[in-house]
């Protein structure tokens, strides 16, 4: 087993222009591609959104507020004075009214459209893709409301915002409306309190994109480095398998099983050294991005300790992966359908995988499908350990690409020709 492995680190060193092309063209990349496409990723500005959100108002105020008042006189031991400067209050601070007019305010009005609709035209409109959301306010919503603010009295009706999907747009139109719903609690809680509530405008929710804490920039430098390390290695297992066929066409294959050494040995020569290539091609990019570019140098030690444990892990998939495109060039007639096979596999792989197309672009399904690929992956595992650097983030990708080396090589060995039945 080593004298092939040997034996193919040889061949691949010999090939000095190949060596070239796997050091600098990738490197080459990253570099034209950090300069000619600036600000993917927002870099230098603000991220602009353009939001649509459904509002469906299905409660009468009106209706709502005499409820009230009829259910605050029949229950309430409050005087009619009492009751008469409450209600003053309320008709003053209506919550949903309120609402609304957050909604429609300048700040918001920027980045977030509102329409009114009916339900079932917005439940529509939100299913067909045309609208990111809908804000539903059912029928005696404010007074169930109002009775559980003042009367303590448990609320059988609350909003309702329905989305199809869970995307980012999404999320941030529920956090608006969240933020406003607390910051109203709040309101209520102080004045409840006897407190004189003077909340500075500043100190209001405001229709901005904030960091979360704890979280650290990825810049379109770091994107590239990782996206075109994925796909060269993903490559390199192509290239192997090209490798395999000439071999079979020179008839080297034959030869050395006239040796009689272990049939395996073959295979497992071949896997171990893409896992070399590999694990080593992966790691220059890496490292010749962050001398060229600077590409980490915003980050401690910590941030490369993830970064070699994921390359390990994908050079490790790539090499299991690897011996099934070996075992399958061994066993097919004509070794030029083989690397057609393979090629197309690998150039679907990297398109789904955010290697020739950045993986934001592509729709939410295609993304999910993407990472279900090894270099889609690594790509989706290391954006996000470049920007938390938790190492929880690493463990179910390292177990997953661990499943796949296992299934790959099992597969590779299942397929592995016996003697007498390479074609």
């Amino acid at each position: 087993m080593w004298t092939f492995l040997i034996k193919d680190l040889l061949l691949f060193w010999r090939d000095r222009k190949e060596v070239a092309i796997i050091i600098l063209l990738p490197l080459a990349l990253v570099v034209i591609l950090s300069l000619v496409m600036p600000g993917m990723f927002g870099e230098g500005s603000e991220e602009e959104y353009d939001l649509d959100l459904a509002l469906v108002k299905e409660d009468d105020q009106e209706r709502s507020l005499e409820l009230f008042e009829d259910h605050l006189r029949q229950t309430s031991d409050l005087s009619n004075n009492e009751i008469e400067e409450l209600l003053i209050g309320v008709r003053a601070h209506l919550p949903v009214e309120g609402l609304i007019e957050y909604l429609n305010s300048p700040e918001l009005a920027e980045w977030v459209s509102v329409e009114a609709m009916e339900k079932e035209t917005a439940q529509a409109e939100v299913e067909q893709g045309n609208l990111d959301g809908a804000l539903i306010i059912p029928e005696d919503y404010s007074f169930q409301l109002l009775a559980d603010m003042y009367l303590n009295e448990p609320t059988e009706q609350a909003l309702s915002f329905q989305a199809d999907d869970q995307t980012m747009e999404v999320e941030i139109l529920s956090n608006v409306i969240q933020s406003y719903l607390d910051h109203m609690n709040l309101h209520h809680a102080i004045s409840s309190a006897g407190g004189e509530v003077e909340v500075p405008s500043e100190a209001l929710p405001q229709g901005q994109v904030e960091n979360v804490e704890g979280q650290q920039s990825f810049s379109m430098d770091q994107y590239f480095t990782i996206s075109m390390g994925a796909l060269f290695v993903l490559f390199l297992a192509a290239t192997v398998a090209t490798r395999t066929g000439i071999e079979k066409r020179e008839n080297t294959f034959k030869r050395i099983v006239l040796t009689n050494s272990p049939p395996l040995y073959y295979l497992f020569g071949k896997t171990m050294g893409t896992f070399i290539l590999a694990w080593c091609q992966m790691m220059l990019i890496l490292i010749g991005s962050h001398l060229i570019l600077g590409v980490f140098s915003d980050h401690d030690i910590t941030v490369w300790v993830g970064l070699i444990l994921m390359a390990t892990m994908y050079a490790l998939a790539i090499a299991a992966i690897s011996a099934v495109m070996t075992s399958v060039m061994l066993r097919l007639k004509n070794s030029e359908t083989g690397d057609g096979i393979f090629m197309m596999v690998i150039m679907v792989f990297g398109v789904i995988g955010g290697n020739f197309v950045p993986i934001y672009l592509l729709p939410n399904w295609l993304q999910q499908i993407g990472e279900m690929t090894p270099n889609g992956l690594v790509l989706a595992t290391l954006i996000e350990w470049i920007q938390y650097e938790d190492f929880s983030i690493l463990v179910m990708p390292t177990v997953i690409l661990m499943i796949i080396v296992i299934v790959s090589l099992f597969i590779g060995v299942k397929l592995y020709p016996k003697r007498g039945d390479v074609s």
